[in-house]
């Protein structure tokens, strides 16, 4: 599902993310795009603006069990003991695994919006 437009379409999507610099409790995964994903976490978490992390994303609809990746920190907002981080996605070795899961968000979008437009253009018609 197309969440909104950027340099990269973003998608939203169900996941979770395991970084055991971040904490030994999983993260949930908020959205993804080809070159970044968005990371909420409902505890505080210490994040290095400057360090590069790997963490495993487990997402709902993906045909792998996990995608290995090492992000970068764009940019963390703590809020009432909760964390929220975007996080730029470096190439790794499971850069291509990745980059077929959002080639597929932006095929089925692609599909969903035809298909609304099939709904929404249709005409009733009384026999």
């Amino acid at each position: 599902m197309r969440s909104e437009k950027r340099q990269d379409s973003r998608y939203k999507v169900l996941g979770r993310v395991h970084c055991k610099e971040f904490s030994p409790l999983s993260g949930s995964l908020v959205d993804v795009s080809l070159h970044g994903c968005k990371i909420f976490y409902n505890l505080p978490v210490t994040v290095r603006l400057e360090d590069e992390y790997e963490v495993s994303l487990q997402i709902s609809d993906s045909e792998d069990d996990s995608i290995t990746l090492i992000c970068c920190p764009a940019w963390v907002n703590e809020d009432s003991g909760s964390t929220v981080m975007g996080m730029s996605v470096l190439r790794s070795l499971d850069s291509e695994k990745f980059a077929k899961y959002i080639s597929r968000l932006d095929k089925n979008s692609g599909d969903e919006k035809k298909s609304q437009n099939q709904i929404v253009d249709s005409q009733c018609q009384f026999l």
